[in-house]
Parts: C-alpha cells; structure tokens; sequence
C-alpha cells in the first residue's frame, strides 16, 4: 500500500521547486555551471540562425525557428547590454573557493569573454561594420539560406519561404544602423564601400532562375520526394519574394552606400577612427587573447619573417636554386611556374577538389599514430560558392551539425586559379580539415565531458586558428609533406601568417596604407596578387583577426617544447594532443595556466 506524502510536505516540496525553478530562469542559479547553461541557452534562443546551426532541437520535434531571422534592431542592442551586464554582475557573485577546478576554469574564460564584449557594446557598438566584403551580412545571409537552412519535407520548404520574407526586415535594421555610423562619421574605407557595391549589383544582376535562393532551394526541394506541382507552387511563392521584397531591398543598401560613398574613410586602419588606438587594442586583446602590445606583435611578426625566409633559403639552395636575395621573388615565379600551377579550366577546378580530397585521405590514415582520439564526424571539400569568391579567403571551414548528418566543409576557392599552386594544397588542407579545424571543431563538439558553456558558447580565435597552423606545420614533421616543394608550400603559409602580424599591425597601429601594406605582403610571400589583395582588405575589415594565427601557434610550440625538455623520455605527443584538445576552446591566457596544472601532475 503506497502512503499518501502529507500536504504540508507536498507544500514545501512544490515551494523548493518553484524557489529553484525561478532562480535557474530569472535569478542567480544555485549551480553555477546552471548559470552558464542559461547564458548559452537563452543566447541561442535568441538566434534562430543558431538554432538551425546546430539543429539540436529538431530531434524533439521542435523546429519553428527555422522560419525565423534573428533581430539586428537598435533596440535589441540595447536589451542584450543591458542583459549582459546583469549576467556578468552574477558571474562574479561566485566566489572562487566555491567552485570546482573546472567550474573556476569556466568562470575564468566567461569573464575574459564578457568583460571584452561589455566594453567593446559600450565604447565601440558602431566601429565594425556590418556591410564588409567579407562574409558581410548581405552575403552571408544568403550562405546561410543555401548552405544551412534544412530542407527535409514539405515544412521545411515553408519555413525557408517564411525566413525569405524576413531578409528585407533584417536589412531595413541593418540600415538603421547605418545610419547610425554615419551620425557618428565613422564610415568604411573607400575600397570597402566598393568592393560591397559590386557585391550587391551582382546579386541584384543575376537572373531569377540562376539566383541560388532558388536554384538551390529548387535543387533540395527535388530531392525530398513531393511532387511536381508542389514543386512549382513553391518555385512560384520563391520567385515572388525574391523579385518582389528582396531585391528591392538589396537596391535600398545600394542607395544608402552610393549615398556614403563620398564621404568614405580615405584611412584604412582603425586608428582613425574616434579612439581608435584603444579600439585596436581591445581588438588585439579579444582575438590574440593575449596582453601583448600592437608594438610587441609588430615585432614578433618581423622576427618570424626572417627566420622563415632563411628556412625556405636553405631548402631553395639544396634544390640548386643560386643567389637568392629575394625569396618573394623566387616565391612568385614558383606560383606562377606551368609546373605548378592547373589550367584554367572546370575540369581543373574539379581536380583541385578531388586533390584535396585525397589529401585528406591520406592523413586520415596517419594521424592515429599522434592522436588517441579522432573525431567520428567526416569531412567534405566544396569550392567556395561562386557569388562570394572573388572577395572571400583562399579557404575556410564549416563544423558538423550535431545531429551528425552535417558533415564537417572545407570550403576550397577556386576563383583565381594561380591562387591554388599544386605546392601549396597540403599545407591548407591540413590547416582547414585533418589535423587542423576539423579535427578541433569536430572533437569539441563530440567531447561528452565538457558542457555546453564550454563546447559551444566560447570563442578563442587564437585558440582555434592557432591549433590550425599548429597542425600544418604537425603535418610536415609526421612526414605528410616530404617533397621539398610541399615544405616550401608549408613555409610560405607559415610565412604568410607571419607577415601577417607585421601588416596588420602596421595597418592599425602604425598607420600604413592599404597599397603599402599589399606591396609588403606581395614582395615577402610571393602569394598570388590577388590573393594578397583580398586578404589585407580582409585585415582592414577584421581588425586583431589576422594577428591570432600566429601567436596561438608560437603558444602551443612553446608549451610542446616546454613539455619535452620537462618529461624527457616520459613525452608522448599523443598524451600532449589530448591536453590541447580536451578542454575545448579556451583565451591563451587560460591555456597557459591549465599547463602548468598539467606539467606538474605529469612531472
């Protein structure tokens, strides 16, 4: 016989639970990693794009938000700073002695996270811009809708008709802010206006049935099995808000940027904009996660340079290459040799992708001798979506659902095709895929010991970009690379990121122009032209970004090496990959006192 629980009992109980309740969703949470649950949870629910990123929730049956935009108002920007503040007062209520030793670690990344992001709303809520040519949000939204947004049944294709709708709304926002920006005369560089005017007329110019918002829309809808006259019905539904809503819209950013354009920052670095200095250390400090000065970069990066140069010296000599004064130069007729480079062809721009791909392979079959742990989650290699090639990187990455269903991609740019010299594959396959981002990205998120703060709301660029050229520079020591060529290719990426360093401080701090910094980039890395142009108006658009390669990289060599010479014989790299990898994305700040906790426990 089951004795009934007396009601004062029940009472308290429901009284415990409702206290609880209310705390864990309004109030300062008992638990403190509680508390970072609900910061990520309600940030993500507050971004349907993210929601649908992750696709997590689909597996409950619900899945509403994939007919929704997120909200770029004004206002919106005022509420999240306002809630941002609140939730950074309670995250220090906890107290230190309070918390587990990894409960402190994550209040130590959260702090580091919400303190810059505070003072960056506050002092410069209007210093970057939303319009760039780089994954701008104008072209970036439409990435999203092809590349992202399911479509699996019927539903799904209202949903994607429901977010099309919203794109004119998100743009109006986004004009807002403009103007904004321009009520404070903080306005992009010339070029930039330019770059995002081409951009736009070319999405505006593409003929309805080649638009890829429905073409690919088209493309999914085919593959879901419903018949054809649904097929049309939505076709149609596309069109009409496509010709009707969007496009007219894109026509209006056009008008505002024509309208800016003559008053366009004639400068290309942050520090003439208002405070600008300090804007740019506050850049530095978010994406190298680090205190060094834009002084000390600028330095390290000339450092860099010239040990590399006198590397690629040593390996040109042995090849019987004479009086070598200038390695750019030797760089440049290299990546323009026949011998290296693919005709300029489809055929071509098909083999680049099937190379990779093979690359890939192949390092797949090798690195479980230096990882314990591979992540079971695969990886594809897709060019770069033709509407955003011209401006976007040589090559970048996008993680796996979580589902498992969204494989990991690289996303290859085929556009210039000297850009792509055979000698220089490996090296970026190995940075964006194995044993680079993929590897990283994908560990992270299959990792079941850290939370969900910690797998998914923290951002460590130098982190993550830094263990990405870690892993190439891993690949050619683990004999992935052994043609002498692909070491140069290697190198030259190496390089790349050290020159980086230079520019992008000498750009911000030191006051150099666009043309200036290209002419260095060029002369040092031999690097295709038109490569070399996209990335350094890539650094005037992405101030720090470019800086948080290097330094992330030169950390984790430093506490390898520092392992070695401590544990001697006792070294394993796979014992040391794992401390890298298993804490998921954390400041460089925090690593370093993580591996000193580790060292010491290994000693």
């Amino acid at each position: 016989m089951i004795k009934k629980i007396p009601i004062y009992l029940l009472i308290i109980l429901l009284t415990l639970l409702t206290i609880y309740v209310s705390k864990l969703i309004f109030f300062k949470p008992f638990s403190f990693n509680h508390f970072l649950t609900r910061q990520f949870v309600f940030n993500t629910l507050d971004s349907p794009e993210s929601l649908t990123y992750i696709g997590l929730l689909e597996k409950y049956g619900y899945r509403s938000y994939n007919g929704k935009l997120s909200d770029y108002s004004l206002e919106k920007d005022k509420d999240d700073l306002k809630k941002l503040r609140r939730e950074y007062k309670i995250l220090n209520s906890y107290q230190d002695k309070e918390l587990s030793p990894d409960e402190l670690l994550s209040k130590k990344i959260a702090q580091f996270q919400m303190k810059n992001e505070i003072e960056q709303m506050t002092k410069y809520p209007y210093h970057a811009y939303p319009l760039i040519q780089m994954n701008g949000l104008h072209t970036r939204i439409i990435e999203f809708m092809t590349d992202i947004h399911p479509i699996k049944d019927e539903k799904d294709g209202e949903y994607y008709l429901s977010r099309l709708a919203e794109i004119p709304n998100v743009f109006a926002q986004i004009l807002e802010k403009m103007e904004k920006r321009k009520e404070s005369k903080i306005f992009p560089p010339t070029f930039m206006v330019e770059r995002v005017i081409d951009q736009i007329e070319n999405i505006i110019n593409i003929p309805i049935e080649a638009n890829p918002l429905m073409t690919i829309f088209t493309e999914k809808l085919s593959l879901i099995g419903i018949e054809q006259k649904k097929i049309d019905l939505f076709e149609d539904k596309a069109k009409k808000i496509i010709t009707e809503e969007i496009i007219p819209s894109y026509h209006l950013l056009l008008m505002h940027l024509h309208e800016i354009k003559p008053l366009a920052n004639t400068n290309h670095g942050v520090w003439s904009l208002p405070d600008g200095d300090n804007y740019y250390s506050l850049r530095l400090k978010i994406m190298t996660t680090s205190d060094y000065s834009a002084e000390t970069i600028h330095n390290i990066g000339l450092s860099e340079v010239e040990r590399i140069t006198n590397e690629i010296k040593d390996i040109l000599k042995a090849e019987g290459y004479e009086n070598i004064d200038d390695v750019g130069q030797v760089l440049v007729k290299l990546n323009e040799s026949d011998k290296f480079l693919f005709k300029d062809d489809q055929n071509s721009r098909k083999e680049i992708i099937d190379i990779y791909n093979n690359i890939i392979n192949e390092a797949y079959d090798l690195v479980p001798q230096y990882f314990r742990k591979l992540p079971k989650s695969k990886v594809i290699v897709r060019p770069v979506p033709t509407y955003s090639e011209k401006s976007a990187a040589g090559g970048y990455y996008r993680g796996p659902s979580l589902d498992g269903k969204r494989p990991g991609i690289f996303y290859a740019n085929l556009y210039d095709i000297k850009a792509t010299p055979k000698f220089g594959m490996k090296t970026l396959a190995f940075h964006e895929a194995i044993p680079g981002h993929h590897f990283q990205i994908a560990l992270n998120q299959e990792n079941n010991d850290l939370g969900i703060y910690r797998k998914y709301a923290v951002n460590s660029t130098a982190y993550s970009e830094g263990w990405a050229l870690y892993a190439e520079q891993l690949a050619v020591e683990i004999g992935l690379a052994e043609n002498p060529y692909d070491k140069i290719g290697f190198l030259q990426s190496d390089l790349f990121r050290a020159v980086r360093l230079v520019v992008d401080t000498g750009i911000h701090h030191k006051r150099w122009s666009r043309e200036k910094a290209i002419n260095y980039m060029y002369r040092k890395t031999g690097k295709a032209m038109s490569s070399v142009v996209a990335e350094i108006e890539r650094y005037i658009a992405w101030p720090g970004q470019a800086c948080s390669y290097k330094i992330g990289m030169l950390k984790i060599l430093e506490l390898r090496q520092n392992a070695r010479e401590t544990l001697g014989i006792r070294f394993d790299i796979r014992d040391f990959h794992d401390f890298i990898l298993e804490n998921g994305e954390v400041p460089l700040t925090v690593l370093e006192d993580n591996y000193k906790e580790w060292i010491k426990k290994k000693s």
